[in-house]
């Protein structure tokens, strides 16, 4: 039995890293290190039920296998068996991560004058098909739509940069970062923004919003590899100011600088949390005769 562990990031837009287990037909995923969801795909099963994939269950290290209801199936199914293989592979290998990163290819949004990477808008695995980068854009998503304040003026930046017919390409890296060859023809790739957002802005004012935004973004960004401790220091303070955040992801971060920044903002997050379930409370109904 192969058992495959990987990570790849979640895009677009990017919220961090997930955390995949496979076995044959069977995927275990994660996106906090400690949760995890379990997936039987084969051909099989799409040929039964017309489902690419059917849900096993859901497991964790202190709850363990909690099962989905799935119809038509019985004890010793084609769905049993690659449940219990995951879940072997499961209980083996869970502990080991934050698993590498093997989303290599990646696609960026260029500038339109230096054809340049400015930010990151897209992944794939070595064997998954690249799309064409038509009509492409920058994601940032709801979350950094309701929390970052200023993040109209940062897309209007990225676009102006851009250029009237915004133009993107993909490119083949290495485990460590390092570009092995363009997927598409001309000058971009010569630098990749270690933070998946350029910082290399001609107005002081630009620069510092994009350096707010990588701040803002600080919790998922730590899940990355290969970074600099000088960069990963700078981030995980900038983490610990969105305490609950980080608290979801901290298990997933492949180095850790500043141990006890991070455990007081897992205390935070724990506290941040109680308050909130405090303000929800009710009153419970009590019948007397």
């Amino acid at each position: 039995m192969i058992v495959e562990c990987f990570a790849r990031r979640i895009m677009a837009p990017f919220q961090g890293v997930l955390q995949v287990i496979r076995v044959g037909a069977g995927d275990a995923e994660s996106i906090d290190g400690w949760n995890w969801v379990l997936y039987a795909a084969h051909p099989e099963i799409l040929a039964h039920s017309g489902l690419s994939e059917v849900r096993f269950g859901t497991w964790s290290p202190d709850i363990g296998l909690r099962r989905a209801l799935v119809r038509g199936t019985a004890e010793g199914s084609l769905i049993e068996r690659i449940g219990e293989q995951l879940l072997g592979a499961l209980q083996a290998f869970a502990g080991q991560t934050p698993f590498p990163l093997q989303d290599n290819r990646e696609c960026w949004l260029l500038d339109a004058a230096t054809r340049e990477p400015l930010v990151l808008i897209d992944s794939r695995l070595a064997e998954e098909a690249v799309p064409l980068a038509d009509n492409p854009r920058w994601l940032p998503g709801q979350a950094a739509r309701e929390e970052f304040a200023e993040l109209a003026e940062l897309e209007g930046m990225i676009m102006q940069r851009a250029g009237r017919r915004p133009r993107a390409a993909w490119f083949d890296r290495n485990p460590q970062g390092e570009r092995t060859g363009p997927r598409q023809s001309g000058r971009a790739g010569v630098f990749f923004p270690p933070f998946l957002l350029t910082v290399d802005w001609p107005e002081p004012r630009q620069r510092r919003l994009a350096e707010s935004f990588i701040e803002w973004w600080a919790p998922a960004l730590l899940q990355l590899h290969h970074l600099p401790d000088a960069d990963r220091a700078r981030l995980e303070k900038a983490a610990a100011r969105r305490a609950s955040v980080l608290a979801r992801l901290y298990r997933l971060y492949p180095k850790t600088l500043d141990e006890r920044l991070i455990r007081v903002a897992r205390v935070q997050a724990r506290m941040q949390a109680s308050r909130q379930t405090a303000a929800h409370y009710e009153e419970p109904f009590c019948w007397t005769e």
